[in-house]
Order: structure tokens, then C-alpha cells, then sequence
């Protein structure tokens, strides 16, 4: 048997068609697979999850299958990256459940949602002028929580580094909340709107030409009016 060197759970018959798989694959491996988490209680009352550590809900199961069995179930992801909260790690088991490539979970804490503190629980739209203002005033803290520079600190180091580790054994999925979707959104287009994703929606990391990162939406991206409508406090 030959193994494929672009997904080692993969194994043929022939070198011809080990060959023939990898060279097919071998374009995907950069890429950078992001979810964003399945719906919670919370999310369903329009209230900030933050580091509060609900499952989810009967939806939030549902339309993360639908993301599976839709857009990744044969996507050759080696490695989902997920934090310790409960609503994050049962969206990654989903995920791992239904996939052919059989990817192994590592929990990565830097990649956690950010942590507002006391305002975790509240409605989302009568805070999001407070979040604003600490987006603005980035060396501000939360509330019993972290800054934002805190926040984007850890985040964007592990995002570079996973950047440069998925050349050699991507592609990777990481499941994320929507101030991680929104961060991201900030780094590759300067707009936090760009990326802000409902609840089980998925985007692609990718590098150009250039060497420089885009991303690209798959499903699940915000209207406008929802946006307007049930803003998200982060």
C-alpha cells in the first residue's frame, strides 16, 4: 500500500494513484478552513456567549451537520483547532464525526473568543457602543475581562504561526467564535464586517500569488440588515 503524503489516512493501491491524489490535493494544503461555532441558548436570545460555557442547542447541532455534510465532509483537513469551551469543542466533534479525512483535535486556547468579562450573558445591542469603545481604546480592559490588544495579541501570534505550519501539513479547520471571525475579517481587509459570520458559517484562508493572505466566504456570511438589526457586542 501507498500512503498519501497530503493526508496520511489515505492509502492506495498503486504509487500511480497515491500520485494522482496528492498532485490533485497538494493546492489545497495552505488553505485555512474557519467556522464559526454552532448557536447556543445564548445566541438564540441575542446575548453574548463570551467565556460563559454553554453547549448548544438543538439548532446549533442541525446547522453544523448542515456545514458537514454541505461543504467539508470531503475536504482533506488533517487538524481542527478548537478551544476549550464546551459550544467550540462539540462543533469540532461534529465535524471530526462526519469527515472521510478523519482529523485528529488539538485545543488551542489562544484561539479562544474574547473574554468581555461581566458583559458575557447581557443582550448584545445595548453593548455593542461599550465593545466599540474598547476596540477604540484598544489598551482598555473589559470589564472583569482582557483588552482588546490582549485579546488581538494572542490571537493574531497563533494565526501566523498556523499559517506558516499548514504549508507542511495542512489544510487545517479551526472553529471560532464571531470576535475571532470579526479579528480575522480585520486582518485580511481592514473591516470587521467583512468576515462576520452567523452562527455554523465557514470561510477559507488562502494564500495569492504574493505570498500575502485573503479570505474567501463559503456559506453562512451576515446580511446587512441582520447585522443592523442583532449586532454582535464583539
Amino acid at each position: 500500500m501507498f500512503q498519501s503524503t497530503t493526508n496520511p489516512s489515505k492509502k492506495f493501491g498503486s504509487r500511480f494513484a497515491q500520485r494522482r491524489y496528492d498532485s490533485e490535493h497538494t493546492k489545497d494544503k495552505e488553505k485555512i478552513y474557519c467556522m464559526r461555532h454552532g448557536q447556543t441558548a445564548l445566541d438564540d436570545l441575542h446575548r453574548s456567549d463570551g467565556w460563559l460555557d454553554l453547549p448548544l442547542n438543538d439548532e446549533g447541532h442541525k446547522s453544523v451537520v448542515l456545514t458537514l455534510t454541505e461543504h467539508l465532509k470531503h475536504v482533506p483537513i488533517t487538524t481542527i483547532y478548537a478551544s476549550c469551551l464546551k459550544r467550540v469543542q462539540e462543533t469540532a466533534e461534529i465535524i471530526k464525526s462526519g469527515m472521510t479525512s478523519d482529523p485528529k483535535i488539538e485545543t488551542a486556547e489562544d484561539i479562544k473568543t474574547w473574554n468581555l468579562g461581566s458583559l458575557a450573558g447581557d443582550p448584545k445591542k445595548p453593548n455593542k457602543p461599550l465593545v466599540k469603545e474598547l476596540v477604540a481604546h484598544p489598551t482598555k480592559k473589559a470589564p472583569d475581562g482582557e483588552s482588546y490588544n490582549e485579546f488581538t495579541t494572542r490571537l493574531d501570534s497563533w494565526l501566523e504561526k498556523a499559517e506558516k505550519r499548514s504549508k507542511k501539513s495542512g489544510p487545517f479547520l479551526l472553529i471560532l467564535s464571531g470576535s475571532v471571525c470579526r479579528r480575522i475579517s480585520e486582518l485580511m481587509f481592514g473591516d470587521r464586517k467583512d468576515l462576520d459570520m452567523d452562527e455554523s458559517g465557514l470561510f477559507v484562508l488562502q494564500p495569492k500569488a504574493n505570498g500575502e493572505w485573503t479570505a474567501k466566504v463559503i456559506c453562512g456570511q451576515r446580511s446587512e440588515n441582520s447585522i443592523e438589526e442583532n449586532p454582535e457586542a464583539s
